[in-house]
């Protein structure tokens, strides 16, 4: 299991590829993500089958190796 960070933009919850191994890194990812976009309304954390592929250390994301 995982997390996904998830954005409310126009009307639609959007996500993109990156999974985190707790709702806190999951929730930072997101949080700097509406920081830098405009029309970001509003964000959330959803579980995920898919593998941890992203780790948030020091306000950076890094790539975990399978």
């Amino acid at each position: 299991m995982s997390f996904r960070p998830m954005v409310y933009v126009q009307g639609e919850w959007a996500g993109n590829g990156l999974r985190f191994a707790t709702i806190d890194e999951a929730e930072a990812s997101a949080r700097n993500l509406m920081a830098r976009w405009f029309l970001v309304d509003d964000i959330r954390v959803d579980e995920s089958e898919d593998a941890v592929n992203y780790a948030w250390d020091n306000g950076l994301k890094e790539v975990v190796n399978a």
